[in-house]
């Protein structure tokens, strides 16, 4: 009878089983070791990331602030564009206007400059104006005075005798007038004024022109004096009844 040896399996198993129960602590704090490092690897690019957004945020608010102000910037300089172009284009009106009124001014005075010349050429073509007679200046506590005028005073107007040809007011003539005005130029003032100039013994066309002339340049005085202006100043032709020199009468009158 052979000897039955009972076969024992438990000390390869239990070898087995410490193997086993090695390697997997061995996996198990390799597996903690790469965990821990990947989560110290995470937080440290979360924390990166976390920093990196916010800084991008405040940036962006910063480029928006920026923007924000440009607009602002864009918006003011275009308003004040718009008030320059405006007030440029008012600025032009009104040169347009003021070139306008200017050249009719010009045109104006240049029609009355020709006139004068032409006067002035015909009369000197004429020889109308060869003589020039000195004449004493005739009114009450007036000192008699040379002149191209003769000047009267009275009561109801003042009367300023022009010889034949003549047509301008010369200092003198001025000067007796300023002589039979003084002291009355206050209370005259804002009166109406009528300026009537009587044709003298020329022809009938250029005695009506030396009439006008003679009238406008009366007129002018007064307005120098500041004895009125365009509106309160009215000047007449008549036709002289008598063949003599030409005469400008002025009556004041109040309103």
């Amino acid at each position: 009878m052979s000897d039955y040896k009972e076969q024992n399996y438990w000390p390869g198993f239990v070898d087995a089983l410490s193997n086993v129960v090695l390697t997997l602590v061995f996996v198990l704090v390799v597996f903690v070791f790469a965990l821990v490092f990947s989560s110290d690897k995470l937080r440290k690019r979360a924390a990166y990331l976390a920093t990196a957004v916010q800084q991008e945020t405040v940036e962006k608010k910063v480029a928006e602030a920026e923007k924000q102000k440009l607009i602002d910037e864009n918006c003011d300089i275009r308003a004040q564009l718009q008030a320059a172009l405006a007030r440029l284009q008012e600025l032009e009106t009104a040169n347009l206007r003021l070139q306008r009124s200017l050249s009719s001014t010009e045109s104006e005075k240049k029609a009355v400059e020709t006139e004068v010349k032409a006067l002035e050429r015909r009369l000197s073509e004429n020889n109308l104006l060869k003589e020039r007679n000195e004449i004493q200046v005739r009114a009450e506590n007036i000192a008699a005075l040379a002149g191209t005028a003769e000047l009267e005073g009275g009561e109801g107007a003042i009367v300023l005798v022009f010889p034949r040809n003549v047509f301008k007011l010369d200092d003198k003539a001025k000067a007796a007038l300023d002589a039979v005005l003084s002291g009355k130029k206050a209370s005259l003032r804002g009166a109406l004024s009528s300026v009537l100039s009587i044709m003298g013994a020329e022809t009938y066309s250029e005695g009506r022109r030396l009439a006008y002339f003679r009238g406008l340049a009366v007129r002018n005085y007064l307005i120098e004096q500041g004895l009125g202006d365009g509106r309160t100043i009215h000047v007449m032709i008549e036709e002289g009844k008598e063949v003599n020199d030409g005469r400008v009468e002025i009556r004041f009158r109040r309103p």
